[in-house]
């Protein structure tokens, strides 16, 4: 399958923030790259009226009026944006909805969600806000969550083995393919089988990463293997840090609403605390 067949319609949700804005940049260049067309959404929340008691029907009316307006504003500005790149979009909005869920349902129609870590009103330029935090653990479309403007010419894909994680290094060769971008595969190692048998612990890590290449790997993407050991999102999150990487490739195993609250997982950690932008793939993808 080819990146213009697997990458045909992307989804990028705007709210005007400087994080929507990344968003926007980076699918302009994603966009141009595969030839896929794009979704502007924007959805006006009904919360932003929850101040606790009901207004008089005529200043209801004006301060919808006002959110209306901005959005579109919004929306247009988006629209400018992307046909001044040369990429076909069409937007649709929604009035006191709630973004995230909007944004849940859309995503069936879409092969790819580009959205910014968070809202305007959030103050860490890098944890991602209530909206897009949302997105991330409930959806089944793969989803970009852009922290920083960046090329992706190099591109850090975390593999354990799984079927999931396969899916993700996939995904991830098929976009260098596409933008000619390095590949650091990464596999992490729990410390406990390294300080028992670090010999066992670094030969499970090569198997691991030597059968996801053979599986996956071509010759037109170059793939380094590293293998690291300790708590894996901690370790993924530094490892990209100090390897000043472009994005974080990695896949999600898609736990139930209930468990996937309770627990969390390393996809929702490296999420919240990488400094790069992030790619997450769904195990359901």
């Amino acid at each position: 399958m080819s990146v213009k067949e697997f990458l045909r319609r992307i989804l990028v949700p705007v709210d005007g923030s400087d994080s929507s804005l990344m968003a926007e940049e980076i699918t302009a260049v994603i966009a141009k790259k595969t030839k896929a067309t794009v979704t502007v959404f924007h959805a006006s929340s009904e919360l932003l009226l929850g101040i606790g008691y009901p207004l008089p029907s005529s200043l209801e009316k004006e301060i919808l009026g006002q959110i209306e307006q901005r959005g579109e504003q919004i929306v247009n500005d988006a629209l400018a944006l992307f046909k001044e790149e040369g990429v076909t979009a069409d937007a649709k909005m929604l009035s006191r909805s709630d973004p995230a869920d909007s944004i849940l349902n859309l995503s069936k129609d879409y092969d790819l969600i580009i959205i910014g870590a968070h809202g305007e009103n959030e103050k860490d330029p890098y944890a991602l806000g209530s909206e897009t935090k949302k997105v991330v653990r409930h959806t089944k479309c793969p989803t970009l969550i852009v922290k920083k403007i960046s090329p992706l010419l190099n591109l850090l894909v975390c593999i354990d083995g799984s079927e999931h994680s396969i899916r993700a290094f996939e995904y991830a060769f098929k976009l260098a393919e596409k933008f000619g971008s390095d590949i650091t595969l990464l596999n992490v190692q729990e410390p406990q089988i390294y300080n028992i048998s670090p010999k066992t612990a670094t030969e499970i890590g090569e198997k691991i990463l030597s059968k996801a290449i053979n599986i996956v790997g071509g010759e037109k993407v170059k793939v380094d293997k590293k293998i690291e050991f300790g708590i894996p999102s901690v370790t993924i999150t530094e490892v990209a840090e100090k390897g000043n990487y472009d994005l974080i490739v990695l896949g999600s195993r898609g736990l139930g609403t209930v468990r996937r609250f309770l627990l969390g997982g390393v996809s929702d950690d490296v999420s919240q605390e990488a400094k790069c932008s992030v790619l997450v793939i769904p195990a359901k993808y």
